[in-house]
């Protein structure tokens, strides 16, 4: 499980030293790690050098929260040290996004020649890596395999397999930092949905999204959650809003060093 690390070469390096680095920072509660790389839930958890820092020792790192107003110079401050901002909108929900997965559940379920399984310890590692080649041709880095099996922190990841035991559609849910953050301890991010393109149309990642939202509130507690959307990205908004999520009055903004990734981004 150690090696479950996927992607192109530069994601898996850069998965690996996340998770080295969240081994050190893992009792310091203003770090955040859900199985990418560790990053600031915001500004007030560490300046700029210290996000670049994180940056440039993992090849990437990410602002979980900041106010619009300071968006734009955040983003010019990560310029001015060689690094690449990336900018999404972020997107919350508390007591209503736990509703509408529940309406979710009600009314829709998976087609009948597709199982939903959760990940855990005892699932063949083959599962994970038919998610991951799923995920990443939808343009989407899975975490470490530890995260998305459970083993690192309060964590769910629901997969739907075919007849052939095929992933064809996923979804994710994890603990966003320490539990004793004064400010996000009761926050879990949401998200990591894709689906084959051969099954899109099906609400596949839908209904695996409303039920690891609502596992990570019957299971673990949490009630707030939160997502990072590309602006534009009209389908995934479509989903956001439809889980109950609105976007917020903060952005998430990812630095990356394009020494150790090219593209400048991580993930979709």
């Amino acid at each position: 499980m150690q090696d479950e690390f996927f992607g192109s070469d530069d994601q898996r390096t850069l998965l690996r030293r996340g998770r080295a680095m969240a081994v050190l920072l893992a009792e310091d509660r203003h770090y955040s790690y859900y199985g990418r790389t560790v990053g600031l839930p915001g500004p007030e958890d560490g300046d700029i050098d210290r996000l670049a820092a994180l940056a440039t020792a993992q090849g990437s790192a990410t602002y979980g929260d900041v106010p619009l107003d300071q968006v734009e110079a955040i983003r010019t401050s990560i310029l001015a040290r060689g690094l690449v901002p990336m900018i999404y909108d972020k997107w919350e929900g508390s007591r209503s996004a736990i509703a509408a997965a529940r309406q979710v559940v009600a009314t829709l379920s998976l087609p009948e020649d597709v199982t939903m399984l959760r990940l855990d310890a005892s699932t063949p590692t083959g599962h994970l890596a038919s998610l991951a080649g799923m995920a990443l041709g939808c343009g989407v880095l899975p975490p470490c395999g530890e995260a998305l099996r459970g083993l690192l922190r309060p964590a769910v990841c629901l997969v739907a397999l075919d007849r052939r035991s095929n992933v064809v559609s996923c979804a994710a849910a994890s603990a966003y930092v320490h539990a004793d953050h004064p400010r996000y301890g009761g926050l879990a991010w949401w998200g990591m949905l894709a689906t084959d393109q051969a099954r899109r149309g099906q609400r596949l990642s839908v209904v695996l999204g409303a039920h690891a939202l609502l596992d990570m509130a019957t299971r673990f507690g949490f009630g707030d959650f939160m997502t990072g959307v590309e602006p534009g990205n009209a389908p995934s908004e479509a989903i956001c809003a439809r889980m109950g999520l609105s976007k917020g009055r903060s952005a998430i903004i990812g630095c990356t060093d394009p020494r150790a990734l090219a593209s400048g981004r991580m993930t979709k």
